[in-house]
């Protein structure tokens, strides 16, 4: 059965399936199980139905969690684990796909108390330094006194201060305060753990074949994610990551620099007084060097030593590669790189990646180079840039200017012949020429990388050879949609 949650304005649902006319049920651990969950969480509401159902249910092969506008200081953008780590899920996911998880989330100092409080900055609770039992418990009973009757005057002044409700007040008596009461003697080693630790310790990760961690709003971070989780993947063949994963620095940064521990302009010091947070290469390279497929999307510009880290560490293995970016920050591969590619993964048999017109003419060294260095190679799928590079996508004044020469039919299938006359091995089958807006959809929110979000159009053509009376001919075919939408994110 499968198993979708329907994120509203409230409260996250696990919806079961029902009939068009019927209204969605909330999914409860009474309810069967399901083999795959599909999580999509919107501002205020949480995970906690996929929480409970990863402990209840064994048979769940698939998760996938999005988290949209995980900015929003309402939305528990996390799996709620309890500081003592005595949770366990029964589930092996065999499929995991997050995005803008938030790996690094701190729940000690989430729901401590804040500002000015008797705990102190830590929130630690106040112990005696006595070893009298009865000195012990008196000061502990202080405290909890203490701490009862401010939970009884935030809930009076919550109730005076309607219709405007503080919803500050009711996080002290019921809410994030009540919580960290009932976890207060957590010990110091387990309080400093991030989510995605108290995650490994729950969950068995060696059953995970596929993952997938993509970037959005939230850049992926934390020691648990770079250190912790690679080493639990131990059976991981297909990774599929999103974004460069790279912090820049602000104005208020570069004015501040002493809010800095390092020249590196990703570390804050108050809040990583070590390096923890690397880009996406650095994760890539953690895990294990035997996958099979690497999908890495919005990687930026395809720099030498990227490129020859990540081929070395995994390229023996590869089958499957896909390195692209957007059309807003386009970096093509060169001659060079192509060649790399035969040199460190000379086993793979399906490549996309992207390429550009050279001078006002097709990339025709790049096309024969990418023939000569591949002899296993049956499937490409090369990604164009559709704009010329002088179009301007400032809004109220944009100017999508196509770049020349146009991908048709004709020109494909000169493509495609090129390639196949200088392919060392068998010939390719199959070749994919893309142009335009392929980037996936989030929820119902669309995001394209950089200040703006663009809608269309795209362009294809299909290239294959096909069996025609007893002999291989090459044939294309193309299609497209015009759709053009810009706004400001």
């Amino acid at each position: 059965m499968k198993l979708l949650i329907i994120a509203i304005s409230a409260v996250g649902l696990f919806s079961l399936p029902v009939t068009a006319r019927d209204k969605p049920k909330q999914w409860t651990p009474d309810d069967p199980c399901p083999t795959s969950i599909n999580a999509v969480l919107s501002p205020y509401s949480t995970y906690g139905r996929v929480h409970e159902a990863l402990q209840v249910c064994p048979n769940i092969t698939e998760l996938h969690m999005t988290t949209i506008f995980p900015k929003d200081f309402n939305g528990e953008d996390r799996l709620p684990f309890k500081l003592d780590g005595s949770e366990r899920y029964i589930a092996r996911p065999q499929i995991l796909s997050l995005t803008d998880y938030n790996f690094d989330h701190d729940e000690w100092s989430h729901i401590r108390p804040k500002g000015d409080h008797w705990t102190g900055e830590n929130g630690t609770w106040p112990v005696s330094s006595s070893t009298n039992p009865i000195v012990m418990w008196t000061v502990d009973m202080y405290y909890k006194a203490r701490w009862q009757w401010e939970c009884l005057q935030a809930f009076v002044e919550h109730l005076a201060s309607f219709p405007r409700p503080n919803y500050q007040l009711v996080h002290m008596y019921q809410g994030h305060h009540k919580m960290w009461y009932s976890q207060r003697h957590t010990p110091a080693e387990r309080r400093s753990l991030e989510n995605i630790q108290r995650w490994l310790e729950a969950m068995d990760f060696s059953h995970v074949h596929t993952l997938a961690i993509a970037e959005y709003d939230r850049i992926p971070r934390g020691k648990g994610l770079y250190e912790s989780l690679p080493h639990a993947l131990t059976r991981l063949k297909t990774l599929k990551i999103q974004g460069e994963w790279i912090q820049y620095m602000t104005g208020f940064d570069i004015n501040n620099d002493y809010l800095y521990q390092h020249a590196d302009d990703r570390l804050r010091r108050n809040r990583y007084p070590e390096a923890t947070l690397f880009p996406a290469r650095d994760f890539i390279t953690a895990v294990h060097p035997r996958l099979e497929s690497l999908t890495w999307t919005k990687s930026g510009t395809v720099r030498d030593d990227v490129l020859e880290s990540v081929l070395k560490h995994h390229g023996s293995s590869l089958k499957h590669l896909e390195w692209t970016t957007t059309e807003l920050k386009w970096s093509s591969f060169s001659v060079e790189q192509i060649r790399s590619l035969g040199k460190w993964a000379p086993g793979l048999t399906n490549l996309t990646i992207d390429l550009d017109r050279v001078d006002g003419v097709w990339p025709w060294k790049h096309l024969k180079a990418v023939a000569e260095s591949l002899p296993k190679l049956a499937n490409l799928t090369i990604y164009l840039n559709m704009y010329d590079e002088t179009s301007n996508f400032e809004l109220d004044n944009e100017e999508f200017r196509p770049a020349k020469p146009p991908l048709t039919k004709e020109a494909s299938l000169d493509m495609f012949n090129i390639l196949n006359l200088f392919k060392v091995g068998d010939k390719l089958q199959n070749v994919e020429f893309r142009q335009g807006d392929w980037d996936g959809y989030i929820g119902q929110y669309k995001k394209w990388e950089g200040e703006f979000l663009i809608e269309g159009p795209r362009m294809w053509t299909k290239c294959a050879l096909e069996m025609r009376r007893g002999v291989l001919k090459p044939t294309c075919e193309e299609g497209h949609e015009n759709k053009v939408y810009s706004r400001r994110e």
